[in-house]
């Protein structure tokens, strides 16, 4: 995001996604396209930048599957970051901050529910060259390497529920060339998410999502 030196500056937006990949776990793996979006804000005083993304709880239909039945996951993420920048012409930016998932899955087939919370530190680097008449390239590559959290078992008949910690990483980067106008910023290109669980007392797989594909991303310009 550009920025008038001795300034503060402001942007919200929402950036789209569309994602091929796959769901892995005990049960086997599940391939798919899913579309979805995060919300952005980014506020930025003279070198440092405080870059928030997240979706608030969605719901993800998925296939229903011979182990689980018709199952639905409640899914929301918040990744939050301050970054400095580090050379003179502020084109690189390195920082660290918080990652943070929540989900909640029922289990038709199994008269269950599992829901858990992860969360843990997050590091970021990202680089932006403008290039001329407005346009600019812009990288971003992101990773929680361990989040830590535990997986909730409710079941709907008489068994107890049942506690199980969890340890998580999660890695992603995006690519994409802007265009830059007085009071938006606009967005094309690709970004990659990876994620992978396992239980802490065995070493258990609990499960694995990766997906790759196109975004699309709009930005407002609050303050210059």
């Amino acid at each position: 995001m550009p920025c008038v030196a001795k300034a503060i500056c402001f942007a919200a937006g929402i950036q789209a996604l569309v994602l091929s990949g796959v769901h892995s776990d005990v049960a086997g793996g599940q391939n798919g396209i899913a579309a979805g979006a995060l919300l952005q804000f980014n506020v930025r005083v003279h070198r440092l930048q405080l870059r928030v993304e997240g979706i608030p709880q969605v719901s993800l239909p998925q296939r229903p599957s011979a182990k689980y039945g018709q199952a639905t996951p409640q899914l929301s993420l918040l990744n939050g970051a301050l970054l400095v920048a580090v050379d003179p012409a502020e084109h690189l930016w390195l920082g660290a901050g918080e990652t943070i998932i929540n989900q909640r899955t029922p289990l038709p087939n199994l008269s269950q529910v599992v829901a858990s919370r992860l969360a843990g530190m997050r590091y970021e680097a990202a680089y932006r060259l403008p290039l001329r008449s407005g346009r600019f390239v812009q990288f971003m590559a992101g990773g929680a390497p361990q989040l830590t959290g535990t997986d909730h078992f409710i079941f709907s008949n008489e068994q107890l529920p049942v506690d199980k910690p969890e340890i998580a990483s999660e890695l992603d980067a995006m690519a994409a060339i802007g265009f830059h106008h007085r009071d938006y910023e606009v967005l094309f290109g690709i970004r990659t998410i990876n994620f992978s669980a396992k239980f802490v007392r065995d070493g258990s797989a609990a499960d694995r999502n990766n997906g790759a594909g196109l975004l699309f991303e709009y930005r407002r310009l609050l303050g210059r």
